[in-house]
């Protein structure tokens, strides 16, 4: 048996390594260390373990509340147990980093002989130069195939990480993801883990004690680091940790943008204001706030299509009058049926799909006649056929990440519900409520939206506990802070919306704008959860709804642009130009001739990297385009040559290597094609 002294002696110097370690690269959970021992020796916190070693010569930790042992058995002998169960199964302990399309040959067949490149969907995908190469790799490396290496890994729960230690030594990732919820806990395992040491061999992600906000974000830069391995995540659960953080996992899994939002929609939404602006429609400039607008002299009530709309119709009905009434598109059949008239409404989805139309919305009333007097604040991808319907003159559109007009600022969040609370804020809204902003399910009936909306979905909220593995932005349901309620049950495409308003209201709001949330859904990040029946409306009286309308279009008109200055076309031209060099050096890269694996991913890697270099006014686009296609596609290629079955690997990578080079052209094509027929 060891010296119990000497034992005592390193576990202090693995605690003040792992200090130092924390000091300087993780200054926020250095932080929160600091807090807890303060609280532990002010008697603020009252400790919850004791850590022991024992005879038999490992270490274990009591529950000072039960007297019971976290491991209650040779923890070292466990953690060589464990790490003897991780193998290079792609169908074992692992979580699935993208979403997989199984497509028929027939189709796939036919897509590649299809001549134009701007077809409609296939079998709901809209990522038609992927599927090929998708479709290629899922045939040759199957998910009963077994991996090369293992190039990140979660560990989900530290234990006191003697497993994370053996484990690591065995699969040697570059990457680990290291939770634990649990500070206390986490802190007993900085006497006997040398995390420290950890670092020298690979990037560690930490997140410890963080809610799903703080979370979504650190899964984030762990996806986003080398997420050309993101096909498979290897991971270990300690048993004791919740599983909690396995549901936020998929949550991200799922919510990855180049899921959610794919290359060629984003290049879509970032070409067809081009067409608009050559038509003469107008654009806001939403880069500053408008400081004496009648946004700030009138309460705005904000309709979208959660459950918590529907269920108070006749309060909205009855108070119509007394608020500037903002609804998203969704909720227009709603609205006519019940005979209240939005004076504003919003929408961003541009798709057109037979079976997943946005026009869905518009149909079933006479749209002409009862928005007459309705003003349209639209994304830029707003589809053509929604435009031909309206009153050109009532019609505004904002900027999305595009940059067009100089300077003219840029609202972007995931859907329009979160779309327009920003927009609100940014027209100085001074008292905004939030009314069918849920962003979770129905508590009771477990519906997503009203039962009027195209993605409206019931879920079995019995099953809420269950984890489910497979990837699905709809489907997987995970408890989230509420609004009127401490917990409700959300999904992932909701999570995302919840996310990115924690992360922009802030940035937005100024302290004098009210911000009341209405729904018995998420709590919203510096909103103010209120039940409708506590509203004091009394405060607010009817006003005259044709000047409201004069106001409010004098208003847009004043703040808007319809066409490209000098400085904003010259700007035009320099993105033309950082295209065509994309397009220059794509030309360079395939006339290259690969002998080996290795000289083969330097140079993809290198192409890879010079495009996302691409960046400011004149750059940006282009390389979130390029980042979606590339985040989809190279985790299948680094996956053939990480499968240990496939054999004559080069051949294999010639074959995909041409059809993403193909893929490339598409789309700068598309972009450089587009800008110029502007410019002429």
């Amino acid at each position: 048996m060891q010296d119990v002294q000497a034992i005592e002696v390193e576990a202090l110097t693995n605690y003040e390594k792992n200090l130092e370690y924390f000091s300087k690269n993780k200054p926020d959970i250095f932080r929160k260390l600091q807090l807890f021992d303060m609280g532990l020796s002010h008697h603020d916190i009252v400790p919850k373990y004791d850590l022991e070693y024992k005879d038999e010569g490992y270490f274990d930790v009591k529950n000072l509340r039960s007297n019971s042992y976290l491991y209650d058995r040779d923890s070292i002998k466990y953690a060589q147990k464990s790490a003897a169960a991780i193998n290079y199964k792609k169908d074992a302990l692992v979580f699935n980093g993208i979403l997989d399309y199984n497509v028929p040959d027939a189709q796939i067949k036919a897509l590649k002989e299809a001549k134009s490149q701007r077809q409609q969907r296939i079998d709901g995908s809209s990522i038609k130069e992927i599927l090929p190469i998708m479709h290629y790799a899922m045939k040759l490396a199957p998910k009963d195939t077994t991996m090369k290496k293992i190039d990140k890994f979660i560990f989900i729960g530290t234990g006191l990480g003697t497993h994370i230690v053996q484990i690591a030594q065995k699969v040697k990732a570059s990457e680990y993801l290291i939770i634990e919820d649990d500070l206390e806990l986490f802190r007993l395992s900085l006497f006997t883990t040398p995390y420290y040491a950890l670092v020298k061999s690979a990037n560690l992600y930490f997140s410890v004690g963080q809610n799903e906000n703080d979370f979504t974000i650190t899964m984030g830069g762990y996806l986003e680091g080398s997420f050309f391995n993101n096909r498979y995540l290897k991971y270990f659960h300690f048993p004791a940790h919740s599983t909690h953080k396995i549901k936020l996992i998929q949550n991200s899994l799922a919510a990855q943008t180049h899921l959610t939002f794919p290359y060629d929609i984003q290049l879509d939404k970032y070409l067809r204001p081009l067409a608009r602006m050559k038509e003469g429609y107008k654009t806001i400039d939403v880069s500053k706030k408008f400081p004496t607008s009648i946004f700030s002299q009138k309460p705005v009530l904000l309709l979208a299509a959660g459950p918590s709309m529907k269920k108070n119709l006749p309060w909205i009905a009855k108070n119509q009058d007394k608020f500037i009434l903002v609804a998203v598109s969704a909720v227009l059949k709603t609205l006519h049926e019940h005979q209240i008239t939005p004076d504003i409404v919003t929408h961003i989805d541009g798709i057109e799909t037979e079976g997943n139309s946005c026009m869905v919305h518009f149909e079933g009333f006479d749209v002409g006649a009862f928005l007459e007097d309705t003003l349209f604040i639209f994304g830029p991808h707003t589809p053509e056929s929604l435009l031909a319907m309206l009153n050109k003159e009532n019609i505004f559109f904002y900027e999305n990440f595009t940059f067009y007009y100089n300077n003219f600022g840029s609202i972007t969040a995931p859907c329009i519900g979160s779309t327009s609370i920003l927009l609100a804020l940014q027209l100085n809204a001074k008292a905004l409520y939030l009314l069918g902003i849920d962003l979770a399910l129905d508590q009771v009936t477990g519906q997503t939206h009203t039962d009027d909306h195209e993605y409206n979905d019931t879920h079995d909220l019995s099953n809420s506990d269950e984890i489910d593995y497979n990837i699905s932005l709809r489907n997987n349901i995970i408890p989230i802070k509420g609004n009127l309620r401490e917990k409700v049950y959300s999904t992932p495409l909701f999570q995302v919306s919840v996310q990115s308003l924690f992360k922009n209201i802030p940035s937005l709001k100024d302290d004098f704008q009210k911000v009341y949330n209405l729904n018995d859904g998420a709590y919203l990040e510096q909103t103010i959860p209120t039940k409708i029946d506590e509203v004091n409306i009394a405060q607010y009286t009817a006003f005259d709804k044709a000047l409201l309308h004069e106001a409010l279009s004098r208003l847009l008109e004043t703040k808007s642009q319809t066409y490209l200055d000098k400085e904003d076309t010259a700007s035009l031209k320099r993105r033309l130009k950082n295209a065509q060099k994309v397009m220059k050096d794509f030309k360079a890269y395939e006339k290259k001739h690969f002998s080996n694996e290795d000289q083969y991913l330097y140079d993809l890697l290198g192409v890879v990297s010079s495009t996302l270099k691409l960046h400011g006014r004149e750059g940006n686009n282009l390389a979130l385009v390029f980042s979606s296609y590339f985040q989809y596609v190279l985790p299948y290629i680094i996956d053939i040559i990480n499968t240990k079955e496939v054999t004559k690997v080069m051949k294999h990578l010639k074959k995909i290597d041409k059809m993403f080079i193909e893929g490339a052209y598409t789309i700068l094509n598309t972009y450089i094609e587009d800008i110029k027929v502007f410019l002429k």
